[in-house]
């Protein structure tokens, strides 16, 4: 290998370094000198060109002969003197730096003085103001926080503001020596660029194990099985302002887009397990209903919610709603039911609002209550003849107290003779007995009357033998077994199947009513007007349904670039409860 020869008109004269810390004082005249100045700024040029002896053949002195260049003028006319040097001698220049040690200089000067600045504002007491990014959220400067602060690391420094930087960052207090030292002792260190871009669930980063996690120790980080983790801090950012930042879609993306990362979950068992496992964190006492995990055992990978997103888990095929309530939404929204609209002084169809209700906080509905919601039409009544004598609707043993004691029975029907207006305790009690008596002749014995009331199923039986005295009348109570599921135990006592009417049917998405409230309940639920079993789940409505889009994209018609909150913090949490 060697260096390639320059071109055949190349002027040595003319060639320009520019990496040198030096340059030819004539250079702004456009004639530098040929030789440059030396490394350490001196002038070398003395002539216009160096004579060169010629010695022709038989001759013992030769002559001298001039080099000037053509582009310098040529030989001149003089030409060298008779010892060899230039007839035109040149005054020698005044060398100057070039631009590129004049930057350096400036570059060097710029970086001391940067360095002494930071070092005078870092050790001074301000440097607090001077190295805050911006002012924490709220949670973060209070007082009760100062106070965590104080117990878990001590007292932040004299010059400490009064919601410490020491709770998040517990070398603030200690000075330049005590940053450098946890800088060194970070975990990932600075060199560690691997584990920087990507930490295991099981080796979190110093800065959350020693922070973050020292107060929010009920939060587990994400997933069962996940085979990367992020920092807090790659999601909560602080020092943005009385609030932090909404997380951004980046780091959910550097999993749910990524097929391979998706697949080493897979492979590490996370499609198996309790599937209450995978559920965020829910308020205590509230029903989720729970969908089977996936299969494979995770989602596919896609880039945002309204571009590739996976149906929700309740709209797999064979998910169905295990209640054993019976209903039948066909059936109540129709022309069946209706429901005596006082001011209008006539009858309506009954509306979704009717029963569905929103909760205190307006994001979700509160629990469907029989004595709110079904006991206007559901009447628990079993007496004709004084249908205001109704039955408790509770578990079986407290039907079993009320109808089953002749004394329960009779303590109703005074109660009865009371709210008519009654007050001759004689004439109370002889109603009370005369309908207590002919309710157990017409019905037989006490757990006769139970087994009748708890497993009629069907509205159209008549819970009365027809006699002259009753003939043409029948209870409006069907029987339990017309809502519930009833069955008997071992001892063959009546039980009857609690109804598992869920709070929350998708746990791992944040949902807000009274934010949708200016859409009509069927533009996302339409499915219900064909809906007749308890078994079909219909929120958001299915896909299938005639001019509905269905699914997932019932939401994504509104939720997507232009439109509605689309990123994932919107719906989901990232965090899961740690098992107790």
């Amino acid at each position: 290998m060697h260096d390639p020869l320059p071109a055949p008109r190349f002027d040595r004269s003319k060639y320009e370094r520019p990496n040198d810390a030096w340059v030819c004082g004539r250079l702004c005249e456009g004639q530098p000198c040929h030789l440059g100045p030396s490394p350490g700024g001196a002038c070398r040029t003395r002539a216009e060109c160096r004579p060169l002896l010629e010695v022709s053949p038989g001759e013992s002195k030769g002559r001298w002969k001039c080099t000037r260049s053509k582009e310098a003028g040529g030989p001149c006319e003089n030409g060298p003197d008779p010892v060899g040097g230039c007839g035109r001698p040149v005054v020698p220049c005044v060398p100057e730096r070039s631009l590129r040690q004049q930057r350096g200089r400036v570059t060097a000067a710029v970086i001391a003085l940067t360095v002494g600045g930071l070092l005078l504002l870092c050790t001074g007491p301000w440097r607090y103001r001077f190295i805050s990014p911006g002012p924490v959220s709220v949670p973060h400067r209070s007082p009760g926080f100062s106070e965590l602060t104080r117990r878990h690391f001590g007292p932040g420094g004299a010059a400490a503001p009064a919601a410490d930087c020491a709770g998040c960052h517990p070398a603030a207090g200690g000075g330049l020596t005590r940053w450098v030292q946890a800088a060194a002792n970070t975990r990932p260190g600075a060199f560690e660029w691997a584990r920087m871009a990507r930490t295991t669930p099981d080796q979190p980063t110093r800065m959350d194990e020693r922070n973050c996690l020292t107060c929010h120790q009920q939060y587990d980080r994400h997933q069962p099985h996940v085979v990367q983790a992020h920092s807090c801090a790659d999601c909560h950012r602080e020092h943005r302002g009385d609030r932090m930042a909404a997380p951004s879609d980046d780091s959910c993306a550097s999993c749910h887009n990524n097929e391979a990362r998706l697949s080493e979950f897979a492979a590490a068992g996370v499609g198996g397990g309790d599937p209450l496992t995978f559920h965020p964190p829910g308020r205590a006492g509230l029903i989720a209903f729970v969908t089977p995990r996936s299969t494979p055992g995770r989602p596919p990978a896609f880039a945002h919610y309204w571009d590739g997103h996976p149906d929700f888990g309740l709209h797999r095929p064979g998910v169905v709603d295990s209640n054993t309530l019976r209903f039948n939404h066909e059936m109540h929204l129709g022309d069946t039911v209706k429901l005596r609209d006082a001011a209008r002084g006539d009858s309506r169809n009954l509306a979704c609002t009717d029963c569905h209700q929103a909760d205190s906080t307006g994001a979700y509905f509160a629990r469907i209550r029989f004595q709110q919601h079904c006991q206007t039409c559901h009447s628990l009544q079993f007496d004709p003849v004084n249908p205001e004598v109704k039955l408790p609707h509770g578990p079986p043993p407290l039907v079993r107290a009320t109808v089953a004691s002749l004394a329960t029975l009779q303590t109703r029907y005074a109660e009865l003779a009371r709210s008519r207006g009654e007050t001759d305790r004689a004439r109370i009690d002889d109603f009370a007995r005369t309908s207590s008596a002919r309710v157990r002749q017409l019905l037989g014995t006490g757990e006769e009357l139970v087994d009748l009331i708890l497993f009629t199923g069907d509205p159209r039986r008549r819970m009365f033998a027809a006699d002259h005295d009753q003939a043409g009348k029948r209870a409006h109570y069907a029987g339990c077994a017309y809502c519930h599921e009833v069955g008997r135990d071992s001892a063959g006592q009546a039980v009857v199947t609690p109804p598992k009417i869920p709070d929350r049917w998708l746990p791992g998405g944040r949902f807000h009513h009274a934010k949708h409230a200016q859409v009509d309940c069927l533009d996302c639920h339409g499915s219900v007007r064909r809906s007749s079993r308890t078994a079909d789940i219909n929120l958001p409505h299915q896909s299938g349904d005639a001019g509905l889009a269905g699914g997932i994209k019932t939401c994504t018609s509104c939720h997507k670039p232009r439109g509605a909150p689309a990123n994932c913090a919107t719906c989901h949490s990232f965090h899961l409860l740690k098992p107790l």
